[in-house]
């Protein structure tokens, strides 16, 4: 790449890590370059879309999430792991509006597809754990699991502009409800992987505005 592509893109990487901290995913990659100081066909050039530019410029946030929640999966005590998974995987979305939101797109897109295999990976090994050392209820899913991420996410989201760490009150509230004992039954079965995706995937379509 010549020189001058290279500090255009890299450009381009530091306006759209400000602006998606700022703003989430609402700003076009045509508000992107002009924070960049770029032409818009100079954007369009190095990334397809927004939504591409930002998984580029979260790579190693991302990368480093998910890192985090393969070690929380090793941990032998599976509640504890558990516990750890959601502490490693909330706190820095709450850090950086920009991978909260970058989490939030297309789950059925290539590089949001392989997030979610490595997360599904990570709870099945921590349930099957949990569920083996009686520390978990019984009925609990994998599906259930990320549930409870989302639900945490959206916390961050809706919340943490306002009380940063106000995901920290919510998660014992939520955790809580996986533990055997004195629980309510479910009244609904839990939802498939494809119900999964699909309600996110929905969520992220209306989410994604402009792009």
């Amino acid at each position: 790449m010549r020189s001058d592509a290279a500090r255009n893109r890299q450009a381009l990487i530091d306006a759209a890590l400000k602006l998606f901290n700022e703003h989430a995913l609402t700003p076009t990659l045509d508000d992107v370059a002009r924070e960049a100081g770029v032409g818009v066909a100079t954007a369009y050039r190095q990334f397809a879309n927004k939504t591409e530019l930002a998984f580029v410029a979260l790579e190693a946030s991302v990368e480093s999430m998910l890192q985090a929640a393969e070690r929380a999966a090793e941990v032998e005590d599976g509640w504890a792991g558990l516990t750890e998974f959601f502490e490693v995987t909330i706190r820095p979305q709450a850090a950086q509006q920009a991978l909260r939101a970058v989490l939030a797109t297309d789950p059925e897109s290539p590089p949001m597809a392989e997030v979610h295999r490595r997360v599904e990976d990570c709870l099945d090994t921590l349930l099957e754990k949990a569920r083996r050392q009686g520390t978990v209820r019984q009925d609990v899913v994998v599906s259930d699991l990320a549930v409870v991420a989302t639900l945490l996410g959206e916390s961050v989201r809706l919340f943490g502009s306002v009380v940063p760490d106000s995901w920290q009150r919510f998660m014992p509230l939520l955790l809580d409800g996986l533990r055997p004992g004195a629980t309510t039954p479910m009244a609904a079965d839990p939802l498939t992987k494809k119900q999964f995706i699909a309600g996110i995937a929905h969520q992220a379509r209306g989410a994604a505005g402009p792009r």
